[in-house]
């Protein structure tokens, strides 16, 4: 399954905000895997170094009777900065394990939202240790792996990662320590040994121990997906039930020629069709362009985006009466593709004295026509009556 599948699938399922949180969980893994990279090629030729200097040594002592070891300086470009192969070492591990820290609770909150869906814990509260309590609550989630999600927290690989960063954010710096055996020519590049909660974690290889714990997310992530995958294939999310996509829109014009000319319109709003006597007390609205179904476009892709709009109409879906008003229970203001974190964004409901923000909103304010992300009922006056025009939308 393609990311574009895969993000049309969560989107199916009504849980499409949980994909940023995957894909942010997967870049800071592919940031981690660079750093690795990059110290596993500074650590390998600081030894070939270390081993070209020992082995001067032992030439210089054959050819005059007497060989000198000095302790060799390197130094490696970073972005045109000349830093010390100590430094660079330090530097790189903190930072491999700092991003593994934080996948952490950036998984979490992927698992949240992709299976918790309206009942995801909010981003405030979600952190491993939150997230794994919840998710226990909900037996139809009951499988390997939501066991070996929650076991996480007693991984070895979590508890290093963990510990390493709470010693450096609260006590003091744990420094790379760097040798060569000048018999043996072996190199050697360790994390010290330290302690956190009366746990102990032994010196180490800083190579080996990294390489562990990052494939150890890894594994976590790349499991977590085969688990979505498999689950929403034959089963919908159970708590998105007052979730719906791309609101309707309605356009009033004066004449034809004002429709062709791109006049305002006399009167506009969004609006969902209900049935008046099932109106729910809320509804989540997200935005979404999905081609992927489309059969004349080259580009199959799923697009998703906040909710801009202040309010919506709710249309009786019979007589196409308004029989009440939605507005967002937050106070921010959205726009299509802004730097919010995506949502499904949270209207209150309002069925009665709502007449007066009705008119307001259908007559006066600005108003925004998106064509990709809404279908629209489009109309114009004549001298007799108001003619339908159909609009034909890619959407």
């Amino acid at each position: 399954m393609t990311d574009q599948e895969f993000l049309k699938l969560l989107k199916d399922k009504k849980v499409a905000d949980a994909y940023q949180y995957y894909d942010s969980s997967r870049y800071k893994l592919a940031l981690a895997r660079i750093s690795y990279d990059a110290l596993e090629k500074i650590i390998n030729d600081f030894f070939e170094m270390g081993k070209e200097s020992i082995q001067k040594v032992f030439n210089d002592a054959i050819e005059t009777g007497e060989g000198e070891y000095r302790a060799h300086s390197e130094y490696v470009n970073f972005c045109g900065i000349e830093l010390g192969v100590s430094t660079a070492i330090n530097k790189l591990t903190m930072e491999i394990l700092s991003l593994l820290h934080n996948f952490f609770d950036i998984y979490a909150q992927w698992i949240n939202a992709c299976m918790l869906g309206e009942n995801a814990l909010d981003l405030s509260r979600v952190s491993l240790r939150n997230v794994q309590r919840e998710i226990k609550k909900y037996t139809e989630y009951s499988n390997q792996f939501i066991a070996d999600f929650c076991d996480i927290i007693n991984q070895p690989e979590y508890l290093y990662v963990s510990d390493f960063n709470n010693i450096l954010k609260h006590r003091s710096q744990i420094y790379i320590k760097n040798s060569i055996n000048l018999f043996t020519t072996e190199g050697s590049v360790a994390i010290p040994d330290f302690e956190k909660d009366g746990r102990t974690h032994s010196e180490s290889e800083a190579l080996d121990i990294i390489k562990s714990a990052l494939e150890f997310c890894e594994r976590q992530l790349n499991n977590s997906r085969q688990f979505v995958e498999n689950y929403y294939l034959t089963a919908d999310c159970q708590y998105v039930s007052h979730r719906i996509y791309n609101p309707k829109t309605y356009l009033l014009f004066e004449c034809a020629e004002d429709l062709k000319n791109n006049k305002p319109p006399l009167n506009h709003y969004y609006y969902i069709e209900v049935d008046s006597s099932n109106i729910l007390d809320e509804y989540q609205i997200m935005l979404s362009r999905d081609t992927m179904e489309k059969p004349n476009i080259d580009e199959k892709r799923i697009d998703i985006y906040n909710s801009p709009y202040p309010i919506v109409m709710l249309r009786e879906k019979s007589i196409n009466n308004i029989v009440g008003v939605m507005k967002p229970t937050d106070n921010e203001t959205y726009k299509t593709g802004d730097s919010h974190s995506l949502c499904y964004r949270k209207y209150k409901v309002i069925v009665a004295d709502f007449e007066r923000e009705m008119f307001e909103a259908i007559c006066k304010g600005d108003f925004y026509y998106m064509p990709a992300l809404s279908d629209a009922t489009v109309l114009y006056r004549t001298n007799a009556k108001a003619d339908m025009k159909s609009n034909e939308d890619d959407n």
